[in-house]
């Protein structure tokens, strides 16, 4: 099933991003004031950031996912973009919903990792039936019966990357708007009409929702907010291979994008694994974690990792920019990459030994 591509007038880029993000401020802001004016809801409301442990409001995804939901659907209703993409924002807002009502669930009643990666997978499944496959590799490679497999396995694992790093106030929402910002400029450059044109609107989204959720923040995420963005995430980045663009490069620059999240839930899986515990659980081993064991503020911390993460943005423009010579770039800058982050877990590293040397040494003072 190849999800069709009808175009949608350039304007409307622009104009959606400034709407998402003024419509994603004021329902923040608006999210904000309700819970903290209405006294019905100050006592449950304080039993869920015990919980949670965040002294923080909950539910900021409502907002983000409400402002993008709002903008697909009026700019459709309005006519302002092709009538043809009816069945594209209704398969997208059938998924981001099912995740969010997850999220909900999750913040409220705390389901179990299990229960909640099961779910996960069931909403993949769906979504796959409903389109958004992963049919090939390049022009080699025919995925058959493997593509349920791996388009889950990319839902799925993207998901949970968003939603493992979700650990500190701004970082999961500032590496999506980096991640976005950076999708949006290729994808427009290489005419991927929708996978650009919703990441723009997301762009608007999570930015206005950032501004409230930088430390110190006002609302986090949670997993209302994590579980939906990260299901956004992947399908903007399924898009172009839903339609039949299989050059590698549209493989390569979602995961590059959104290194940091991928490489910290990879680390997390093999490490618990390693140690004998479930992959579910929980453990304070994130990179965000280990910067504050540093000694680094929450707002250097996200500063280190957002830096990280522009960083390896900028070189995906390269082969970007490159795509003709991709069959000949792909092995030097897959090396390149694996090089840096070789460089970035040994200063990591190093930092750590430094810090327990220091520390033992003023201990036998």
């Amino acid at each position: 099933m190849i999800i069709k591509s009808p175009q949608i007038p350039g304007l409307m880029y622009f104009l959606g991003c400034a709407v998402s993000l003024v419509a994603a401020f004021a329902l923040t802001l608006t999210l904000i004031q309700i819970f903290s004016k209405l006294s019905i809801l100050a006592r449950p409301l304080n039993k869920l950031m015990i919980a949670m442990g965040k002294p923080v409001i909950p539910f900021g995804g409502i907002p983000v996912i409400l402002s993008f939901l709002f903008v697909l659907w009026f700019f459709y209703f309005s006519g302002w973009i092709n009538q043809e993409n009816l069945h594209l924002f209704q398969k997208i807002t059938l998924g981001v919903c099912m995740m969010t009502a997850l999220g909900i669930y999750d913040d409220i009643y705390h389901c179990s990792p299990r229960i909640k990666f099961l779910w996960q997978i069931i909403i993949a499944i769906i979504l796959f039936l409903a389109g958004f496959q992963i049919d090939r590799i390049g022009d080699v490679i025919d995925l058959g019966s493997f593509s349920i497999l791996l388009t889950v396995f990319w839902i799925v694992g993207i998901t949970n990357s968003i939603n493992l790093v979700d650990g500190i106030d701004g970082l999961a929402s500032g590496l999506i708007l980096l991640s976005c910002v950076t999708l949006s400029f290729i994808y427009l450059e290489r005419n991927m009409v929708e996978a650009s044109f919703l990441a723009v609107i997301l762009t608007g989204s999570i930015f206005g929702f950032l501004i409230f959720n930088f430390p110190p923040a006002k609302i986090i995420l949670g997993d209302t907010g994590s579980l939906p963005l990260g299901l956004l995430i992947s399908l903007i980045t399924l898009l172009p291979l839903s339609q039949k663009h299989t050059d590698e490069i549209y493989y390569l620059i979602p995961i590059i994008t959104l290194l940091i999240p991928i490489l910290d839930t990879t680390f997390s899986f093999f490490r618990r694994l390693l140690k004998g515990t479930s992959p579910f659980s929980k453990d304070s081993e994130h990179f965000h974690h280990r910067l504050a064991k540093l000694g680094f503020s929450q707002l250097k911390t996200i500063t280190i990792l957002f830096f990280i993460c522009f960083y390896f943005n900028l070189t995906a423009l390269l082969p970007a920019h490159t795509i003709n010579l991709i069959p000949n770039l792909i092995p030097i800058y897959f090396l390149f990459i694996i090089g840096n982050i070789v460089v970035f877990l040994y200063l990591l590293n190093r930092l750590e030994k430094k810090k327990q040397e220091k520390y033992h040494g003023n201990l036998f003072e």
